[in-house]
């Protein structure tokens, strides 16, 4: 029953709707050419068009006039009731659209790692929330999810290690750290001798030198004769790097559009593992919410990693 009646109700819908928008177009704008220019066709097309709806409708639409068209008594009434049938499908689709932006959240509040956000984080969550209609984000910052003000925030992106007690908690992606910097900088890294010495530039870090032992370890590359360059975030080393300043062992989560853009180099093949990982973090009795869970749909997107995991 339910597929006759679906049936019955297409077969009353006039067969020519598809040509309507080419001759509002024509009518408004008194040409075939402007139709065709406003609605990305060619004049051909919308002619066609414009002899389809007159069989179809039996209606004498337009007469010549000079280059233009211009409408007929009966296609000029014809036209204002489509003009006022296309308005009213316009208004209810706005009023549509309103229901399903007031759906969504008004405000929005997003904690990413500094580096991270000016990597690509925080342009990413400003486009989610434009596409989502949320008309008042705030983006703090914060590393771990300890340091995040769960008061003031609704999603955290955290540098960390789980669990985080009393939250849901999704990998973003691993972190391999690697060496990189200046194309500027490469000739002064004498790497010729079998004991190769990484001598003579700014090593720069924000740890304790650690993670650079482990490196030079790994890479077989003895830190000898080097000024140790400590700064308090990891968005300092990078602009650093950038600028030619040092060799700056980073994230490659965060040096992808660096070394694609040519801005830093990768001298060397050897990374290691991270103490911490990227995670998307929130509270656990929001792990449903559907906005939250685009935004981390959208984040993870972005680097196409793993694994799901709760608290």
């Amino acid at each position: 029953m339910l597929n006759e009646q679906s049936d019955i109700q297409m077969s009353r819908l006039p067969p020519y709707l598809q040509y309507l928008p080419a001759f509002e177009a024509t009518a408004r704008l008194g040409g075939v050419r402007q139709a065709a220019e406003e609605l990305n066709l060619s004049p051909s097309a919308i002619s066609l068009q414009l002899k389809k709806l007159s069989d179809a409708t039996g209606i004498i639409l337009f007469r010549k006039s000079g280059r233009n068209v211009a409408l007929t008594q009966a296609g000029r009434d014809f036209s204002q009731t489509v003009a006022i049938s296309l308005g009213q499908l316009d208004t209810a689709t706005r009023a549509s659209r309103k229901i399903t932006v007031g759906d969504q959240p008004a405000a929005l509040s997003v904690s990413v790692p500094t580096a991270l956000g000016i990597a690509w984080l925080t342009a990413t969550v400003v486009d989610f929330a434009q596409s989502h209609g949320i008309s008042n984000l705030t983006i703090n910052e914060a590393i771990t999810a300890a340091e995040v003000d769960w008061a003031e925030n609704d999603l955290a992106v955290v540098y960390d290690n789980p669990p985080f007690t009393g939250k849901y908690w999704r990998l973003l992606s691993e972190v391999r750290l690697c060496a990189v910097c200046s194309p500027t900088l490469f000739p002064r890294l004498d790497l010729r001798n079998r004991d190769r010495k990484l001598s003579s530039v700014a090593l720069l870090h924000e740890d304790d030198g650690g993670e650079w032992a482990k490196w030079s370890v790994a890479a077989r590359i003895a830190l000898e004769g080097n000024t140790r360059v400590r700064v308090n975030s990891v968005a300092q080393a990078i602009a650093s790097a950038v600028q030619g300043r040092g060799v700056a062992l980073v994230s490659d989560v965060l040096t992808r559009s660096y070394l694609s853009e040519g801005r830093l180099i990768q001298p060397f093949s050897t990374t290691i593992n991270a103490a911490r990982e990227y995670y998307i973090v929130c509270p656990v009795d929001r792990a449903n919410d559907p906005v939250l869970r685009a935004l981390a749909d959208r984040v993870v997107e972005q680097l196409r990693p793993g694994r799901d995991q709760n608290a």
